[in-house]
């Protein structure tokens, strides 16, 4: 009985600590802003945007939602979102640099959501000037972002 209840909760800690494992309060160069924001800074994820593995990483402050990835975005259909769980998707607001994604005019219903959420899809589309390969999603876990967010303050 001992054994179980002890293998439970060391079971219970790495479980907590993988999960917020999967979010990070870090400063990130920003060259157009010319600063570094303090950021939560998802785990890196990797798709195929039609023509080749991308990688995407999330990074969220109170002002933004950047998806950062390594091929050029697509925003010609205007379908580029943002879904938690089965809410409605919230779509992006601008594309920056060519390879990021930017969320800033509901930010506040995002974090919300990212904080009572499991899970955030994004919907997205690369690569404007060849033949279109269509939609691509990638979905980020959001458990341990509420635990990451509160640290955010003392990055």
């Amino acid at each position: 009985m001992r054994t179980t209840l002890i293998t439970s909760i060391l079971t219970t800690l790495l479980l907590s600590n993988m999960a917020s494992a999967s979010w990070t309060a870090k400063r990130v160069f920003d060259p157009i802003k010319d600063e570094t924001p303090c950021v939560l800074e998802s785990t890196t994820k990797t798709i195929n945007d039609g023509y080749q593995e991308t990688e995407i990483v999330l990074r969220v402050n109170d002002k933004t939602l950047q998806v950062a990835t390594r091929s050029n975005i697509d925003p010609s259909k205007g379908d580029i979102s943002v879904q938690v769980d089965k809410k409605e998707p919230i779509k992006m607001d601008k594309v920056y640099l060519e390879q990021n994604v930017i969320f800033e005019r509901e930010i506040a219903t995002i974090i919300k959501q990212f904080i009572e959420g499991v899970r955030a899809t994004f919907t997205l589309r690369f690569w404007p000037s060849y033949p279109t390969t269509g939609q691509k999603t990638v979905t980020f876990s959001l458990i341990g972002f509420t635990k990451a967010y509160g640290n955010l303050p003392d990055c």
